[in-house]
């Protein structure tokens, strides 16, 4: 149970970073707010920023849930990734008649570094510790 409740917070944190985010910049610019896509984002500032939320977001979310879970932490990566797989593919489907072409092929691999980086990092971290 435990396991199941690490991935999901972990997952439910990662898109309420970058929920949050794209919320403030709807209403900083008075925006229709929008959940995916870049249909409501002023700029191109403004994407570069979103895919650094994205990144960063799925990287909290990815170190929460394999910190919790304390033990197997690729399986539990594994079931991390497949939660995210399943929202960018969600996200993608539904931004398709909306989004250009290169932001549903660019923006996916942000979230996809990000759980990969912190699978890195949360092995350097398991590391340190065993080594002290």
């Amino acid at each position: 149970m435990r396991s199941i409740l690490a991935v999901f917070f972990g997952f439910g944190l990662s898109l309420f970073i970058e929920g949050f985010a794209r919320i403030i910049i709807s209403f900083f610019h008075t925006l229709e707010p929008s959940f995916f896509g870049i249909s409501a984002l002023p700029g191109t500032s403004w994407i570069i920023g979103l895919y650094i939320v994205s990144f960063v977001s799925t990287w909290l979310g990815a170190m929460m849930a394999l910190t919790i879970a304390g033990y197997a932490p690729y399986k539990h990566l594994a079931a991390f990734l497949a939660l995210i797989t399943l929202w960018i593919l969600f996200e993608t489907l539904s931004s398709i008649g909306v989004s250009p072409i290169w932001y549903l092929i660019t923006f996916p691999s942000t979230s996809i570094l990000g759980a990969l980086t912190a699978a890195y990092t949360f092995k350097l971290n398991q590391n340190a510790i065993t080594n002290s």
